[in-house]
């Protein structure tokens, strides 16, 4: 009978090595790729799709990269400082209640490019058109996205 040992540690030792490198390239596609996605929905909310008024918008948006045992996730939010996000994002119905004026004798605001004067609005309905600017960020910025993430699989 022969009998022959094969020490596995160096192998083990080197593929162990080797999940560390691939993991810490790949960490640094999913920063990198978090931090262009940001960029791109912000440049969104610069005009392309929103035109900033305040800013506000724009600067609630965050960009974060988390890992776990099952791999990584690039992650870019409205941090929820701003209650509009959403509605801006998907679109929606909001209800006005009727309004009076009651420290002064009318309320004053913009309609048609003019300003009005009322003492009352009555109670209606406004759709809020969508103007995604996450959701087509992200479909824009996926194809290269993909790539860069191909390439480190691939070894390059």
């Amino acid at each position: 009978m022969i009998e022959a040992w094969i020490d596995s540690a160096p192998a083990r030792a080197k593929l162990a090595q080797w999940r560390h490198a691939f993991a810490a390239r790949l960490a640094g596609v999913f920063a990198d790729g978090a931090a262009a996605l940001l960029e791109r929905a912000r440049a969104k909310l610069s005009g392309s799709v929103l035109a900033s008024r305040s800013g506000r918008l724009r600067a609630s948006l965050r960009a974060e990269v988390t890992s776990n045992a099952g791999g990584f996730a690039a992650l870019v939010w409205s941090d929820g400082s701003v209650p509009y996000a959403r509605i801006q994002e998907y679109g929606g119905r909001i209800a006005v209640p009727e309004i009076r004026a009651v420290e002064a004798k009318a309320l004053a605001f913009a309609y048609g490019g003019r300003l009005v004067f009322a003492r009352m609005t009555r109670a209606h309905t406004v759709d809020i058109p969508e103007r995604s600017f996450l959701r087509s960020a992200l479909a824009e910025f996926a194809p290269a996205f993909t790539d860069a993430i191909a390439k480190v699989a691939d070894g390059a």
